[in-house]
Formats: structure tokens, sequence, C-alpha cells
């Protein structure tokens, strides 16, 4: 009987977290994209689209993470926490969507590339987007503060992306946008792993509980700062242990770009990220 009480919870909790996935998705099919998910996906068969949408679910789940784990607070309460954070991961998740077309990728319309030429380069890009925008809600989520200070981290973390997004376009030889723009699924991968990665680090600056403005500040100047230099130093040594003799950045914009040096490089970015995070 001690073990039924428990359980009820649990199933409680999931079937919250099912229709918190369920206004996530009519949010994204009615606001966001305004789009048929049912025939895009299972009549028209767009894997872009797939794509965008599982890393924007993925992004949401990661994000409700951060509520439901940790002590209970009594199971109403739990409730009600879950239901606000989850409310507020969709919003969160919008706006992210939002800066990846309008200030990541400016040079063409992101529903256009995914809806109509079914792009999975720019799918993989938002699902990035999305997918560390995840790592970063838990991480504030699971810390104790004011919500106006994790807001504010939240979207200091949005321009560290962005300047990221930037930042690694200058250190590959070929642009980003135009590799996209011809449907490189290869470069896309790489620029999704390269923003998890990013999440990643981000959310070791933004974790933990609040101790300041001053004090966070300068933590999460100096993590994200460290985060930079250890992409770059990740950039370089994946070209180099996992592709020795090959340059990933050129067979990702051949003729026929190669999608597997583009996964190998996001690959080297998620791996290289996960063991900082564990380090730390």
């Amino acid at each position: 009987m001690d073990n039924l009480i428990p359980m009820g919870q649990t199933i409680a909790y999931l079937l919250e977290a099912f229709v918190l996935l369920y206004i996530a998705k009519l949010v994204y099919s009615k606001i966001f994209r305004k789009v048929d998910l049912k025939t895009e996906l299972y009549v028209r068969n767009n894997y872009a689209l797939a794509v965008a949408v599982s890393g924007y679910f993925f992004g949401i789940c990661l994000a409700l993470g951060g509520a439901l784990v940790g002590p209970s607070q009594g199971w109403q309460a739990d409730l009600i926490g879950i239901g606000l954070y989850g409310i507020l991961a969709i919003v969160l998740m919008l706006i992210a969507g939002f800066l990846c077309e309008k200030i990541l990728l400016p040079s063409f319309s992101n529903t256009k590339e995914i809806i109509e030429d079914q792009n999975l380069g720019t799918a993989f890009v938002e699902a990035g987007m999305h997918i560390a925008n995840g790592l970063i809600v838990l991480a504030i989520v699971q810390g104790e503060g004011p919500l106006v200070s994790g807001i504010a981290f939240w979207l200091l973390a949005q321009v560290v992306l962005i300047v990221a997004g930037r930042l690694y376009e200058m250190i590959t030889p070929h642009s980003i946008h135009d590799e996209l723009e011809r449907d490189n699924a290869a470069v896309g991968l790489a620029f999704a792993g390269l923003l998890v990665g990013m999440g990643n680090i981000i959310s070791i600056a933004v974790a933990g509980d609040y101790s300041g403005w001053q004090v966070g500040l300068q933590v999460f100047a100096m993590d994200v700062g460290f985060g930079f230099v250890a992409l770059y130093g990740i950039h370089k040594l994946t070209d180099v242990i996992l592709a020795p003799g090959i340059s990933l950045g050129s067979e990702q914009v051949k003729q026929q770009p190669n999608v597997g040096a583009g996964l190998i490089e996001a690959i080297g970015y998620l791996g290289g990220s996960t063991l900082i995070v564990w380090i730390f």
C-alpha cells in the first residue's frame, strides 16, 4: 500500500507532462509554424519538420526535468510547479525559435525552408537551438532563486548562443547561410552540434542557487568565456583525433555533402561539452 501512493503521484506527474506536450504541439502548429503536422509528417513525409519538431519536444522535456527532479513539496504543489514551469518552457521555446529565425539565420525564412523545401540542414539548426535551450532552462529551474533572475540569465544565454553562431561562421571557411540555403544537411548538423554543445556549457554558467547579480554575472562571464575557448579547441581537436588527415569542414561542403562529417563534428561538440559538464 505504501508503494501505491508514490506510484499514483508519478502517474499524475506524467499525465500532466503529456498534457503540457499536447499544449506545446497546439502552440507549435497553430501559432509558431501554423502548419498541419499530421499532413506534413505522415502524408508529405516531411523529414525536416520531423527533425525540427523532435528538437522542440525534446527541449521542452529537458526543461520539464527541472520541475520533476528534486524533493517533493507535496503532490499539489508539485503539480502546480510542473504546470507553471511547463507553460514557461513552451513560451521560452517559442521565443528561441523566433530568435533562431530572425537573428541566428536572418537570410531566409526557416518556415519556408522547413515546410516547403524540406530543408534538413535548417531543421537541424532549429532543433539544436531548442535542445540547447532545454538544457539551459533545466539548469536554471534546478537552482533556487527568483524567477526574474532566471529569465534574465536565460536572455543572456540567448545572446551567447547567437554570438557563438556568429563566431562559428567566422572560423569556418564556408558560409553557413549559403550552405544551409542549398539544403546542406551536413553543415546544419555540425552547426546544431555546436549550439547544443554551447548550451551544455552555458548550463554550467546558469546552474546553482542565485547568489546576487554581481557574483552571478561574474560566474556567467567566466564560464561562457571558458566555453568559447573550449569549443574552439574541440573544433580543432575533432579534426585531428576523429578525422586525421581530413578536413571535416571541406567534407561538409563538397558537391555531395558528407553528412557523416557533419555528424562527427557535432558529436565532437556534444562529447567534449558533456565531459566539461561532468568535470565541473
